[in-house]
């Protein structure tokens, strides 16, 4: 009989985002004579209430960790998993990590934290609660040896406790043709270079040192263009963070040369269409933009934050910049813009790293390995090198 595993997520918007793309490939994936998978959300959205998933799905209705209804909640909920013989709930993004454990193993049931970012989010009363709720964590698993790192030495989380799992990527879903059919032409208005990044719009991401960078670049080739494809997000001032960028934009007077799309639900099929692709945020832990873009050949410019350095060999198979460098992007993005052969070799690299190290089908079978592990209590495994560092 199949092993009963619970997914307990703090809000689930759809699969655009990487953390929520990963555990949606993972709930469809499991070997289902081996694992049947569920999914918990603290609180609905409306992708939850109009999409019909491949599991189960359950809203608790929490809205605020600190408080003695929300803990009765998760009691309530943890006596239901134990009636229902759930014996493993895997907790993925922060809040579900800080609350759940706990009271999950009051009642005998063993639990998984994914950590997945360099711990932008901390505070100093945030890792108070950690250290001590990581005493009741059966085991973490973080996407990349950085992240590892970051939470064995933030959370003094021991390393025998934590297995490093890399993401993995499904088999491309479209073609060449396929993209000229989904981007409406004025998106891409001539035939001139295109440089673009796929990252949601956040101050973490520095999408504005890349338009400072690009704006070098526009005066060197007029027809260049960038496009940024992610949804608006807040800017530190607490007003729309795309406002802020089409003005900056603006003032370096290249507004009609930069594109934001929004929010897409096939990123890939305009990563296809990148001649560079970007990814300049100023922390990252395992980034599947930077999967997305190897698996599509693009060559890549990144910067040397958190794991990018585990994907991304410089000048191997693509570059690494200093974060908030836009000298240095510029200088890049010009080496690749106007040397095609290098740009070749470099996205041919990159495609040839992502097939070897990080498909699904691999990602699949070790987190399963780890369920296995977590429920015979054996210890983590030996941990993996990155395919960056024998890729040559």
């Amino acid at each position: 009989m199949a092993m009963k595993i619970m997914y307990l997520v703090d809000y689930y918007g759809g699969a655009q985002a990487g953390t929520e793309g990963q555990l949606l490939q993972l709930i469809q994936h499991l070997d289902r004579s081996r694992y049947e998978p569920a999914m918990t959300v603290l609180l609905s959205s409306d992708f939850i209430q109009r999409t019909s998933l491949c599991c189960q799905v359950r809203v608790l209705h929490i809205t605020k960790l600190a408080s003695l209804r929300s803990i009765f909640k998760v009691v309530r909920f943890a006596q239901t998993l134990r009636r229902e013989e759930y014996r493993l709930v895997h907790c993925f993004l922060n809040d579900v990590s800080i609350l759940a454990p706990p009271l999950l193993r009051l009642f005998g049931i063993r639990v998984l934290v994914s950590r997945r970012d360099m711990g932008f989010w901390y505070s100093p009363w945030k890792l108070a609660v950690l250290r001590f709720v990581s005493l009741f964590v059966d085991r973490y698993v973080a996407n990349c040896q950085a992240v590892r790192s970051v939470t064995h030495q933030r959370e003094w989380v021991p390393c025998k406790k934590i297995s490093v799992i890399y993401n993995g990527v499904l088999p491309p879903a479209a073609t060449v043709g396929e993209v000229t059919q989904f981007i409406d032409p004025p998106l891409v208005p001539n035939p001139g270079p295109v440089v673009g990044i796929v990252a949601n719009l956040k101050p973490i991401k520095r999408i504005d040192v890349l338009i400072k960078a690009f704006a070098v670049i526009c005066k060197r080739c007029p027809a260049a263009r960038l496009i940024v494809v992610g949804m608006d997000g807040q800017s530190q001032r607490g007003r729309s963070m795309r406002q802020e960028l089409e003005a900056l934009a603006g003032e370096l007077g290249v507004r009609e040369q930069v594109t934001f799309t929004g929010g897409v639900d096939a990123p890939g099929l305009y990563v296809k269409r990148f001649d560079v692709a970007v990814l300049c945020s100023e922390s990252e832990g395992f980034s599947n933009a930077l999967l997305e873009y190897m698996q599509a050949g693009r060559p890549i410019i990144c910067t040397n934050t958190g794991g990018n350095p585990e994907l991304i060999q410089d000048g191997v198979n693509g570059f690494l910049v200093p974060v908030g460098d836009a000298d240095a992007l510029t200088d890049r993005l010009d080496k690749l813009l106007s040397d095609r052969d290098l740009a070749h070799r470099l996205g041919d690299a990159a495609r040839k790293s992502v097939c070897l190290t990080y498909s699904h089908t691999r990602m699949i079978t070790e987190q399963m390995a780890c369920y296995d592990q977590v429920l015979l209590g054996t210890p983590t495994n030996p941990q993996v090198i990155p395919v960056s560092r024998i890729v040559q």
